[in-house]
Parts: C-alpha cells; structure tokens; sequence
C-alpha cells in the first residue's frame, strides 16, 4: 500500500510542479508568500489579513526575519493543489498560517477536519537533531520510515496519522489526526495521507 501512496504523491508532485528553493528570498525562487504574515509568538493571522511593509508586531523583534522560502512552500500553491487533488476537493481549501519560536505551521480547514503542515528551522544539526528526536517521544510508539521512502532522510510516522522528517536543519511534520479514518477518493488512511502530503513537500524541496 505504501509503494502505491508514494507512486501517487510523486504523480500529483509531477502535475502540479514545485517552485525552486534554493534561496530563501520567495521573489526570487517563485515560492508563494506565506499566506498570513510572520506574526508574533502564539497568533496567527486569518487568510486576506496582511501587514504593511515595515510594519512590526509587538513582540517580533526575535522573528523579524520570518520563515524561509522553503517553510512558506508547505503552505504554497503547489501544496494546496497536491492537497486539492489527493482529496478531490471542489477548490482550494482555505489556510491559516503562523510563525513562532522559529516554527512555521500552516493548518489546511478542510470539510472533513483540520490538516496541519509545520516546520521547525532549527540553527544547526545538533539542535535539529534534538528536536526530531523529542518529537519522536512526544508522539509515543513511532515506526522509521527507510531512505527511500523518505527520499533519503531520516523520518518516522505514527499510527495516528503524524508524518515527521528532517531535512536540511528542517524538521516537516505532516498531522493528519484530526481527519477522519479514511480521505479522498482512494479512501486514505490518516497515516498514508500525511505520508504522501509530506512525500510532496520533500520532492518541492529537493528541486
């Protein structure tokens, strides 16, 4: 089963395309803005809300400098088709996003429950390492996924639905916990589900 969820999220990857992340300026690689603005710790910013240039939040001196490109794509146009197509959605869900304590999470407010995509960007290897590693406890009895299905980073999945890898000082957990026991079309698992949305997002950022 899980060769077929990896097949078809490299499919829908293939269709919808990803933006380049080489560089973390989003004019410049074509990765989407986020779609609220860096916000302070513990807020988020609902979809159509904006600041104006310059503009600071009490409390975002430590963050002035917001989520890189490539965290801001789990919540991009390429994601949301990828999301839109693996669950035959009529249109682009709606998204909520914040940033905080050097954590970007985009929640999906789906029909059928809440899709939740974050990314941790952590200073260095060691300090990644050690969050992936606390995560990994966090979410209880956890199974490793091999190099291939992760494309060749160290990751884990949790029977409840929660998909986690690490990337480049980046960890990516895929939540899909509070979605029912079987999505879309193809009747996903919450487990297989948060696999291939997390699958998507790694073949973006290996562009």
């Amino acid at each position: 089963m899980r060769s077929l969820v990896a097949a078809s999220a490299l499919t829908a990857l293939a269709a919808a395309g990803c933006a380049s992340t080489n560089t973390p300026t989003p004019a410049t690689t074509g990765a989407p803005a986020p779609t609220s603005a860096p916000s302070a710790p513990g807020t988020a910013m609902p979809p159509g809300m904006s600041m104006s240039p310059g503009m600071q939040m009490p409390g975002t001196a430590t963050q002035a400098a917001g989520p890189s490109a490539t965290a801001v794509m789990v919540c991009g146009t390429e994601i949301q088709q990828d999301v839109t197509k693996i669950l035959a959605l009529g249109s682009k869900p709606a998204t909520t996003s914040s940033w905080a304590d050097h954590l970007y999470t985009c929640t999906y407010h789906l029909p059928t429950g809440p899709l939740v995509l974050s990314v941790k960007e952590s200073p260095d290897t060691a300090t990644a390492t050690a969050y992936f590693d606390a995560l990994r406890k966090q979410l209880g009895v956890t199974t490793p996924l091999t190099p291939a299905q992760s494309l060749g980073n160290p990751g884990y999945e949790s029977a409840g639905g929660t998909t986690v890898v690490l990337k480049d000082g980046k960890t990516l957990r895929v939540d899909a916990t509070g979605m029912p026991a079987a999505s879309g079309p193809n009747q996903l698992s919450r487990s297989d589900l948060s696999y291939e949305i997390a699958t998507d997002i790694l073949g973006c950022w290996s562009e």
